[in-house]
This record gives structure tokens, C-alpha cells and sequence, in this order.
């Protein structure tokens, strides 16, 4: 139910209402900035058991050498950010791979343990200009 407001002409009383408005309309801009700057600067932190990283849509499967895939809400995008370019590559729009746990390449496929990971056209010379890199 809503209920009506009315102004008896007291100034004081609609300046007060106004600073308190105002200062919670900054309590609140500053929660939202707080809050924004902690998505943006959490750290990733990646360890020698990722394999692959592969994304499906909003979220991203993390898969490690032992135990089940992780799966995540951080982006492949952002991933790709925080990722050490010269252990890890993009080779498709939903996969990044980990190059020392390459078994072998083959029509562009790569074979990382038991799985066969697709390489795009367009992510190719990367990944082989990434790979003449490491030796």
C-alpha cells in the first residue's frame, strides 16, 4: 500500500530528507565500487595441474591432472589474461591449453592425455610460434 507524503511547508524538514538521501546514494556508490574493484583484481591463481581450460559459454571447465574438472564463472577471456603466455595458449575460441602437457599435434587436434582439443585456423600460428619458443 502506498502512502502519501505531504510537504507542510517546512524547508528543514525536505533538507533533511535530502541529505539523508543524498548520503546514502553515496553509502551506496561506494559499496558498488568496492565491490566492482574486487571482481577486477582477484587474483588467479594457476598451478601446474591444469591441462586444458575450456569454456562453455559464461563459464569456464578447468581440467587438472588429478581429480574431477573445475568449473568456474571467471571468463576463458579473463583467464587468458592472467595466464602465463609461455606456458600456456589459446588454440580455439573455447580452449586454452597448458603446452608442457601436449602428448602430440595431429590434423589440427592436439592430444593432451585422453582428450582431443580442436585448433583453429586462426589460433595456429600462435600456438606453433609459442611452440618453436619452447625448445
Amino acid at each position: 500500500m502506498l502512502k502519501c507524503i505531504t510537504f507542510d511547508g517546512d524547508a528543514s524538514t525536505l533538507n533533511t530528507l535530502m541529505g539523508y538521501l543524498e548520503k546514502l546514494d553515496k553509502a551506496l556508490a561506494d559499496v558498488h565500487q568496492v565491490l566492482s574493484k574486487e571482481q577486477t583484481e582477484r587474483p588467479i591463481f594457476v598451478r601446474e595441474e591444469i591441462l586444458f581450460l575450456e569454456g562453455y559459454g559464461d563459464y569456464v571447465k578447468v581440467h587438472r591432472i588429478n581429480g574431477k574438472p573445475l568449473l568456474t564463472q571467471v571468463s576463458l577471456k579473463r583467464f587468458e589474461e592472467f595466464l602465463d603466455r609461455n606456458r600456456f595458449c589459446r588454440v580455439h575460441r573455447s580452449y586454452i591449453v597448458s603446452l608442457s602437457h601436449i602428448n602430440y599435434i595431429e590434423r589440427k587436434r592436439i592430444r593432451i592425455g585422453e582428450e582431443l582439443i580442436p585448433i583453429s585456423d586462426s589460433y595456429l600460428p600462435a600456438l606453433m610460434n609459442n611452440l618453436a619458443l619452447q625448445e
